[in-house]
């Protein structure tokens, strides 16, 4: 049975969701390999660069370049995530899965993708430092806003719309999948640092980088699974209109 036709027929568990983005990563581990790579990692070297741990900075400097690489670094997450959206219902579809292909989609719709990623941002600092939960809120019925805009077409207030109908009466299962994949990386990342940090000679810059890369991209196959929660979840949406 495909893993199309799974998707298509029904509403799949978070184990077989899971299980399936592994399958899904295992298969086009070249062009995802080229494209964390490319896209995240030189970044995750920057933020490990500029830990207080590993630089000598001034604090007013650090602060400085702490934001514009935050910003940064937010921006270019939206991006890996959304080309990695492209070659995982690419390759459900048996189309061109290439690398080449995903960056050449993401490049073109660039300024669109910027202007969504700053409306998200600005909506739910608002609202999360005003009572936190409303944020949390917000963060979930919008987390396929991206998703929405580059493998459905929806542009502007649309994309966030088209979230919030994919999210409604499946919150729950949303927020647990956000929850996991958060608690996955910063779980293998204090077991990484904490083993790293036992060898004499990780005891500096390149062992920080190491628990912080390795936990990145080992769970990039539950990243994959979330967008097959958001692709299962259209498909299933579809049918019930």
């Amino acid at each position: 049975m495909s893993s199309i036709f799974q998707l298509q027929s029904r509403k799949l568990g978070l184990l077989e969701l899971i299980s399936m983005g592994f399958e899904v990563y295992l298969k086009n581990l070249k062009p995802i390999l080229l494209l964390f790579c490319t896209i995240y990692l030189p970044l995750l070297i920057i933020l490990s660069a500029l830990n207080p741990d590993n630089q000598n900075n001034p604090s007013g400097l650090f602060l400085a370049f702490f934001v514009v690489v935050s910003i940064v670094v937010n921006l270019a997450g939206i991006i890996y995530i959304i080309a990695l959206s492209l070659i995982t219902e690419n390759y459900l579809h048996g189309r061109d899965t290439s690398y080449q292909s995903a960056v050449q989609k993401i490049v073109s719709s660039l300024l669109p993708i910027v202007g969504l990623v700053l409306i998200f941002w600005i909506n739910y600092l608002l609202r999360f430092l005003l009572l936190i939960i409303p944020g949390i809120v917000y963060a979930v019925n919008n987390q396929y806003y991206g998703l929405a805009f580059i493998l459905r077409d929806q542009r502007g207030k649309e994309a966030f719309d088209y979230s919030r109908s994919i999210v409604e009466g499946n919150w729950w299962k949303v927020l647990f999948f956000i929850f996991l994949s958060g608690l996955s990386a910063l779980g293998l990342q204090f077991i990484l640092n904490s083993v790293l940090t036992t060898l004499p000679f990780m005891k500096n810059f390149w062992g920080d980088l190491l628990s912080v890369i390795l936990p990145k991209f080992i769970v990039i196959g539950i990243a994959i699974g979330n967008i097959l929660l958001f692709l299962n979840l259209d498909y299933q949406k579809s049918l019930e209109s």
